[in-house]
């Protein structure tokens, strides 16, 4: 028995803009979405993704479509070179499509960083592989040259530094890391001197990119990194040529383009990146400001501009779930009236068919797409096929840009990111077999996907109605799932796959079928509640829900519950859908009025944003003293500021001594407190052992995946599904 781990929107929350001050976002509010801005009336399409796969000139490349991959910091070595993992992943996406691909390029040392080393002449040989597989593979290539927050000088260590030694917040430490010092510290100011050599850096790195091979080189000034600080006055308090005025404040990169240009020549294309506004207001930068930045670097040779949103500081939410896709599309649209050549829009841009509308609507002139190409690869080839339906959606999780720190990247819904080179595709098995899957969640599906593309015989059961698992709850919380689960379910569909629903499969079971290869993935059990429960007590579980979506009566609870758990079955059963189910919320069936959640992780903190926000008084009470600390970074902050801002209770701390059926009694040091409540949440699971246990001294060929092995996210659990099914 072998057990395997990971290792191994569009919502109704929109973003609601001052009109005064474009660049700065008031608040976020539920309503509708701006999804390409706010001027002007849409053009409707007439040609599906027309425009999108329009060729276009940029600094004399033609590139096939208007689809950009922009540079991110994925490096999958710690020594900062090219590997077969980086050629592997970079020949997927030129192959799935895409024109223009960046690759983040260091110009500077740094400490384990995510970046490619472009700061000495060894790295070139790897670089200019890389560029050669990408082009032999359809797609341009440019090296985005530049550093986060730090900076090597000669010989000397890796350090924080900032044009006037602060930062943006005022506290120590950076957004990221990025191979920085590895303990906050303030930034040092930097020097003339020293920002005169980061200057000859940045042009030996360019010269550099163009002896590997690559078409063009941009500059990133944008998200808060060293040059961004540099054009605001939130962090530039220089009072030398650097500081004071725009004029002086742009000096710094005006420099490096001026080197670039001496050194790689002034016909070699520059493009660069700004954030459309630093969102730090009211001593940041505005939109205005960076209309001016563009005209700017049109004047000096700058041959194409993407514009981005915010800074990494910024406290406003800028890619999060919850930011509709197409919200930042009106900075792009400023900016393009203010140059002549090609701008790009994008950071909350996923959908093809957005982008489409996006340059239609002649709002960019191109779209750049980070975390849509690492889900799916093929979009654009895809999109200009019309095969919409069989783009892998990306569930804008941000899981990927967490590993910026902590590499190498993956990704929840397409578990060969990372792993390219090791599984380049689905090999033909050696000999078939009848495989048997038992569990048609995201594990189930994932590895009866896989041996079925590898010429197994497969089958899936699954005792419920329909397959999908915990993703059939999941959905009903988070919007973005419901695409991924419908994309799972139609690769199922598609592939010659025996799907058994409404099976219980037991050892006596598979025995009689007589599977050459069982795989159990079976997911998770709620975790027993060591508490004392008072009758009448109203509580529910992941085995409640689950019995309720497959039209199953609750077990306990009163006559009343179990007859309104009945009928919502019967509905549910053959009606599925998450939105009619989030509209039911608002009654007081399943949930009270009043819902008490014992655990603050990520499932209980998004059923406390879904309840609240339908009129539920919540209060989640967590045992440890951390709230959502099994979430990403980059959602954490946004999720428990929408659950502090709709005033669900948050209790930390917290031992729950009883269930009653008026609520919950929790005691913490010192003090203890009766929280009422009508209905009880217990979202803390376990794995499932039973079958596992049943079937630990057969001789089949076993494998456990999913919750099952370990409980964990999508990602852990599509993971496990995808290595298993490349080792039947």
């Amino acid at each position: 028995m072998r057990w395997y781990n990971n290792r191994g929107l569009v919502t109704n929350t929109r973003l609601r803009y001052n009109t005064h001050r474009p660049c700065q976002l008031e608040t976020w509010v539920n309503a509708a979405g701006p999804a390409c801005g706010q001027k002007g009336k849409d053009v409707p399409l007439t040609k599906p993704l027309e425009k999108l796969f329009q060729p276009i000139i940029v600094g004399g490349i033609e590139l096939k479509n208007r689809i950009k991959m922009p540079a991110m910091g994925i490096a999958f070595e710690a020594d900062a070179k090219v590997s077969e993992q980086t050629r592997a992943f970079y020949a997927e996406r030129a192959r799935g499509g895409v024109a223009f691909i960046g690759i983040s390029c260091s110009t500077t040392r740094l400490d384990q960083g995510p970046l490619y080393g472009i700061y000495d002449d060894s790295f070139i040989p790897g670089l200019r592989e890389l560029v050669d597989v990408i082009h032999i593979n359809g797609a341009r290539v440019y090296a985005q040259i530049g550093v986060g927050y730090n900076w090597a000088f000669g010989g000397g260590p890796v350090e924080f530094v900032s044009p006037s030694g602060i930062t943006p917040t005022g506290r120590p430490g950076s957004a990221f890391r990025l191979g920085g010092p590895r303990q906050p510290t303030m930034p040092r100011a930097l020097s003339i001197e020293e920002i005169h050599q980061m200057v000859e850096g940045f042009g030996d790195g360019a010269l550099r990119a163009r002896r590997a091979g690559f078409d063009a080189v941009e500059v990133i000034a944008s998200v808060s990194y060293i040059i961004s600080q540099f054009m605001s006055p939130l962090t530039n308090k220089r009072t030398d040529q650097y500081g004071g005025s725009l004029e002086n404040r742009m000096r710094f990169l005006l420099e490096i383009i001026g080197d670039i240009q001496a050194k790689a020549g002034k016909d070699y294309p520059i493009t660069c990146r700004l954030s459309g506004a630093d969102l730090m207001d009211p001593q940041g930068y505005n939109l205005q400001d960076t209309k001016q930045m563009a005209a700017t670097l049109e004047e000096v040779g700058v041959c194409q501009i993407d514009v981005m949103s915010g800074w990494h500081y910024a406290s406003v939410p800028i890619i999060q779930t919850w930011v509709p896709q197409g919200a930042w599309v009106y900075m792009a649209e400023e900016v393009k009236q203010a140059v002549s050549i090609p701008v790009a829009a994008g950071t909350q841009i996923q959908d093809p068919v957005i982008a489409e509308r996006v340059l239609a609507n002649g709002k960019a002139d191109m779209i750049y797409m980070a975390r849509a190409l690492i889900a799916a690869p093929e979009l654009p080839n895809k999109a200009k096929e019309g095969r919409l339906e069989d783009i892998r959606p990306c569930m804008n999780c941000c899981r990927c840009i967490s590993a910026v720190d902590d590499p190498p990247v993956y990704c929840s819904v397409n578990a060969r990111v990372g792993r390219e080179s090791a599984y380049p595709e689905e090999m033909s098995a050696q000999t078939r077999k009848n495989v048997l899957v038992v569990g048609g969640g995201p594990a189930g599906m994932e590895v009866a996907r896989i041996a079925s593309l590898r010429g197994h015989a497969v089958t899936l059961c699954d005792q419920g109605p329909r397959i999908g698992g915990a993703l059939l709850l999941a959905s009903i919380t988070n919007d973005r799932l419901g695409p991924v689960l419908r994309y799972m379910q139609r690769d199922i569909r598609r592939l010659p796959i025996d799907v058994k629903l409404g099976t219980r499969v037991t050892a006596q079971w598979i025995e009689n079928m007589g599977p050459d290869t069982v795989v159990l993935a079976l997911g998770c059990t709620p975790s027993p509640l060591r508490t004392r429960i008072a009758d009448g007590a109203t509580i529910l579980d992941r085995t409640d829900m689950q019995a309720l979506l497959a039209g199953r009566m609750k077990q306990g609870g009163g006559f009343r519950l179990r007859i309104l758990s009945f009928l919502a079955g019967l509905i549910v059963r053959y009606f599925y859908d998450p939105r009619l189910i989030r509209w039911l919320l608002r009654f007081d069936f399943p949930f009270g009025k009043r819902v008490a959640i014992l655990g603050s992780g990520f499932a209980g903190c998004e059923l406390a944003d879904t309840l609240s926000d339908r009129g539920k008084q919540v209060v989640i009470i967590e045992e440890s003293d951390r709230m959502g600390s099994d979430i990403e970074i980059t959602h954490r902050w946004v999720l428990l500021k929408k659950l502090r801002d709709a005033g669900v209770e948050m209790i930390r701390g917290a031992k729950v001594d009883e269930i009653t059926s008026g609520g919950v009694r929790v005691s913490r040091p010192g003090s203890s407190v009766f929280v009422e409540a009508d209905t009880v949440v217990n979202v803390g699971i376990v794995a499932t052992e039973g079958l596992a246990s049943e079937l630990s001294d057969s001789t089949v060929e076993l494998h456990i995946v999913g919750d099952g092995a370990e409980p964990g996210k999508l990602m852990e659990a599509v993971a496990s599904g995808f290595i298993v099914g490349h080792s039947i």
